[in-house]
């Protein structure tokens, strides 16, 4: 069951939009220089959003935006004006809730920071920042995925995975003016260096592994405590994504299951989608614990 502190509930899509408007002001911003590709970004979110220009508080901030992209260059001084004056609308308003402000400033701070498609010292350190500053929302998508890829990347671990996951993930993030994207890659959608418990956790596994039938995974599971299902449910802790030796989901026989978690996270449930070689190490940790 899902307890109240795990939903999102809803709200008015303006403040929504001036929550994502402050992360991507931050995101872009971050580094102290503002590219072309980074206003291009600022300036699809904003035409995606057209519909709702008329919405308060967007209307406001939907003027002060098309002034200032209206000579196609974004200064420092003009963000940090424009992130002022929103920031006085996500933060002084009686709709804004913690959760549901915090992952879409997060999913807007990301959108931002990739929009160039390189993540510097100074973006990360700010991600780290405001990572820090909303350890709250611990348990909801994507910052647990956000957090396990920022500490690598800090620890030195697997930087040349983390930072390519880092961008896949913020390019499949539901901010408006997203571009195409090809089919996403397993491993994005997946926790980087997750902590994964057996006993009384509640496994489903999508897709075919290339090591051995499903019965034998359902079995590795409830050896350890465990137990199985074959569908997702509010009592599902994780996911097991399992490629078969190719890293594409979208197509394959397993994509309706990572998209319906992927749907799930987004809406507050705190399962976790872990790809199978961090099953078998877990598995290969519990064993030896054991012995």
């Amino acid at each position: 069951m899902i307890g109240d502190r795990d939903k999102i509930p809803a709200g008015p899509i303006g403040f929504r939009l001036a929550n994502e408007l402050e992360g991507l002001l931050e995101g872009i911003s971050a580094d102290g220089v503002i590219t072309s590709a980074e206003t291009e970004r600022l300036r699809r979110w904003l035409d995606a959003n057209a519909p709702f220009a008329s919405v308060h508080p967007f209307c406001e901030l939907d003027a002060r935006l098309t002034q200032i992209l209206a000579d196609g260059v974004v200064t420092m001084e003009e963000c940090a004006d424009l992130l002022w004056v929103v920031r006085k609308y996500t933060t002084t308003n009686a709709y804004f809730d913690q959760l549901r402000g915090g992952i879409q400033i997060l999913n807007g701070l990301l959108t931002g920071i990739a929009a160039d498609g390189v993540l510097g010292d100074h973006e990360l350190a700010a991600l780290s920042t405001w990572m820090d500053q909303w350890t709250q929302l611990r348990g909801l998508w994507p910052y647990d995925e956000v957090n396990a890829i920022v500490g690598a990347i800090l620890a030195q671990q697997r930087v040349g995975e983390a930072i390519p996951y880092l961008l896949d993930l913020a390019s499949h993030l539901p901010v408006a003016g997203a571009e195409e994207t090809p089919p996403l890659l397993v491993r994005g959608v997946c926790a980087i260096a997750p902590v994964i418990r057996f006993r009384d956790q509640v496994f489903v596994f999508a897709g075919e592994s290339a090591q051995c039938e499903r019965n034998v995974l359902h079995s590795l599971a409830a050896e350890r405590g465990g137990r199985f299902s074959e569908h997702l449910t509010a009592e599902t802790d994780y996911l097991v994504v399992c490629d078969g030796g190719s890293p594409f989901w979208a197509f394959a026989c397993y994509g309706r299951k990572v998209e319906e978690a992927c749907t799930m996270r987004r809406q507050g449930h705190p399962l976790v989608i872990v790809h199978e070689a961090d099953f078998w190490d877990a598995i290969a940790s519990a064993t030896t614990r054991a012995q």
